[in-house]
């Protein structure tokens, strides 16, 4: 089943003005002594999200032939995903805590760690389980289902950092 290069090209294209409209916003907000640790924080995960939505939505341009959708491709594809969402969940977290632990607990309520967090680890785990392949007893319902969970975890990915672009730009560190 050929992957749906049309949707891979507009969640890159919305990644791509995301990562635009943020480092205008970051050159206009930046000052002579530089970002406060939330900021920074919060910029950073931005980034990160963004540049995984757009990273892992261009590699099947590239990985995929037109005509084929090999197991390999898929393997490589959702190994490169797992890697790049587990990268993700093995810093932000730990990072958010310390931040919490430093005095910053009402620019990181509970319930945002809870859904950044829960972001994170439903990519890795989605990710995982298409590298094992532990989906296929779910494609006798759906020939596209490995397809269509990559998708998902592309739009979490904008997800999250959509969240992240609009803390940045609404909740400021005084």
């Amino acid at each position: 089943m050929e992957p749906n290069f049309h949707a891979f090209q507009v969640i890159a294209e919305v990644a791509l003005g995301i990562i635009g409209f943020s480092a205008i916003l970051i050159g206009l907000s930046h000052t002579h002594d530089g970002f406060r640790p939330p900021d920074q924080f919060r910029i950073q995960l931005l980034i990160y999200s963004s540049v995984g939505a757009m990273l892992c939505s261009l590699l099947p341009f590239a990985i995929f032939a037109k005509d084929n959708a090999s197991e390999g491709s898929w393997f490589f594809a959702c190994g490169i995903m797992f890697v790049y969402s587990l990268a993700g969940l093995v810093n932000f977290p730990r990072r958010m805590l310390l931040l919490r632990a430093n005095g910053f607990t009402h620019l990181f309520p509970f319930k945002l760690f809870i859904y950044q967090t829960g972001i994170l680890l439903l990519i890795s785990t989605i990710s995982l389980l298409l590298v094992l392949g532990n989906t296929e007893f779910l494609t006798q319902f759906s020939p596209s289902l490995r397809g269509k969970l990559y998708v998902l975890c592309l739009l979490l990915f904008l997800g999250q950092s959509f969240m992240a672009f609009i803390r940045t730009m609404f909740y400021r560190v005084d």
